[in-house]
């Protein structure tokens, strides 16, 4: 049956709405899947521990007891020296309306990931065009980093992603509209991006550089501009003061913390040679080299080892190589026609926004984790959707459409493919190490044995257990932060009471799931030293039968 002229017009109007609503229904069903798994770990939980702490009325711990209050009751202006607590703000709401639980704080990450997809859409609809639009939100709804870490994306930080996009998309409309408050707009929304996660820096100093060359050369790009529009506007006095104001709004909560403790830039001053973890950011071009394979490896998914496997999406790396070749052929293809040189240095500028961050990227306070790369995503997609739909666009119409079609199913089947992989293996396993799903046996079974107040002698052990025990088993942690790779000097002191005590609970990782090492060693010396026997009163074992948490009490010698 022939379409209507009428629903022919109805279709081809709304058929992008329609299409895009498919991709995010696709994002949707692969990010609510079995949501709780894998496991909770420490750097997502740790943002919803004084979210738990306040609505359950406990004492709130604040990092280094910097606060602000709220109905007349503590919460932390920053959770460590250089994330805010942008998330435990939001998570309030959640676990309020929600309850408390890793469901209840995954729906957040997973919404904002939801928010990301509909900006990349925007913002490739508004610089690429549809079909580049629609592309690349496909690709970015299957793509495996962007669904597994919107999983977790308080992990990573997601919001931080959500803003970079936003504030491209205000840029845009700025110019485009001349409407002055999607400057003042930007402004804020870099202030709060640098509070939520100072890696925001990364797309921020990118905008600012290439910001004014797309101005300089505005006609190269065709770009749009408004009648009342000029960048002397921007620069009026009101005008730089409002914007001032917008952005200390935004950034507030971070000025406050280190008016207070100063220890952002102390944090920063301190790891400039070598961060916490031993990377040496001095050796900037190994750094380097470390974070172009880890962009392939990110672009194919095959980083998430902890899920349960390493599975490959096959197509994602050469599309994304090829688009590039094809922003740089088509041009000479095609002539010179300017419609198609304007369109292929729109899209390259997104392969010199991806350059702009790789830059920055191998020098970190802490170590040359996956997990920095979250960023990329969106601009990963948009780069490779804009050579493929440039090619699409300069076809004859039924054959460039046919192209488009079959070109979307392959790169999009490639990558639910290895979602889908990704996620029986985490129905197996659970998820591995500090994000095994073992957390959830190890609350249930000090909540059984009536263990309230265990000492951790690891990291990533109090806040998972605070959030699914929903605050009702609070470890202590007594490992000491000073040193990752041995004890410091202090911990034996620390130690030797409660080693007297036969009271006294201990937590250990497994010995290949231990984080920060010596612990074990140390406890195990001291005992012998005075006596104390260990008993073994637990071991909570991984789905693979891997144990992963000791619980331990000192009893006496028999």
């Amino acid at each position: 049956m022939i379409p209507s002229d009428p629903l022919r017009q109805r279709l081809r109007r709304h058929g992008p709405a329609l299409l895009f609503l498919l991709a995010l229904a696709l994002y949707l069903a692969l990010t609510l899947y079995q949501i709780e798994l894998p496991g909770p770990n420490y750097d997502e939980a740790v943002e919803a521990k004084p979210a738990i702490q306040w609505l359950r009325g406990l004492p709130v711990e604040a990092h280094r007891d910097a606060v602000v209050h709220l109905l007349g009751r503590p919460l932390p202006l920053m959770v460590v020296d250089y994330v805010g607590a942008l998330n435990t703000y939001v998570l309030l709401l959640f676990f309020k309306l929600g309850g408390i639980g890793v469901a209840s704080m995954r729906l957040w990450p997973i919404l904002v990931g939801a928010v990301i997809l509909w900006l990349t859409y925007r913002l490739a609809a508004e610089w690429l065009g549809m079909g580049a639009a629609l592309l690349a939100a496909f690709l970015l709804a299957v793509q495996p980093s962007f669904v597994f870490f919107s999983r977790q994306g308080i992990y990573v930080t997601n919001t931080t992603i959500a803003f970079s996009l936003a504030i491209l998309l205000l840029l845009l409309r700025l110019v485009h509209r001349g409407r002055m408050r999607a400057w003042y707009g930007s402004w804020f929304l870099a202030g709060l991006g640098l509070w939520a996660k100072f890696i925001m820096l990364w797309p921020l100093a990118a905008t600012a550089i290439l910001s004014p060359v797309v101005w300089w050369r505005r006609r190269l790009f065709g770009l749009d501009v408004a009648d009342d529009f000029h960048p002397r506007r921007l620069l009026h006095p009101r005008a730089l003061l409002a914007a001032l104001a917008a952005f200390l709004v935004g950034l507030s909560p971070f000025l406050l913390f280190n008016l207070k403790t100063g220890a952002t830039f102390s944090h920063f001053l301190g790891t400039l040679d070598r961060s916490y973890y031993g990377v040496q950011n001095t050796d900037y071009l190994h750094n380097l080299q470390i974070r172009w394979q880890q962009i392939g490896d990110f672009l194919k998914g095959n980083h998430f080892w902890y899920l349960g496997g390493n599975f490959v999406d096959r197509l994602a790396w050469p599309a994304w190589l090829f688009s590039f070749v094809l922003l740089n052929l088509m041009p000479a293809v095609s002539r010179g026609e300017k419609s198609t040189q304007i369109a292929a240095r729109r899209g390259l500028l997104f392969y010199v926004f991806f350059l702009l961050l790789l830059l920055q990227t191998p020098l970190t306070p802490t170590a040359l984790w996956y997990t920095h790369l979250a960023l990329f995503s969106p601009v990963l997609a948009l780069a490779t959707a804009a050579g493929w739909a440039l090619l699409c666009d300069r076809l004859p119409r039924r054959l460039g459409l046919s192209l488009m079609i079959a070109l979307g199913l392959a790169l999009v089947s490639g990558g639910l493919q290895t979602d889908l992989q990704y996620h029986r293996a985490l129905a197996a396993s659970g998820g591995y190490a500090d994000h095994s799903d073992a957390i959830y046996r190890l609350g249930e079974t000090l909540l059984d044995e009536g263990i309230y107040s265990p000492y951790a002698l690891d990291w990533g052990f109090e806040a998972p257990l605070i959030l699914v025990t929903r605050g009702e088993v609070n470890p202590i942690e007594i490992f000491g932060y000073e040193r990752f790779d041995a004890p410091d000097p202090g911990f034996a002191d620390r130690l030797r009471p409660l080693l007297q005590d036969p009271g006294s609970i201990f937590l250990l990782h497994a010995p290949d799931r231990t984080n920060f090492g010596g612990r074990r060693e140390a406890l195990q010396a001291l005992a012998e030293d005075l006596g104390v026997r260990l008993q073994t009163v637990a071991v909570v074992y991984e789905r693979s039968g891997a144990p992963h948490t000791e619980i331990l009490r000192p009893a006496a010698p028999q």
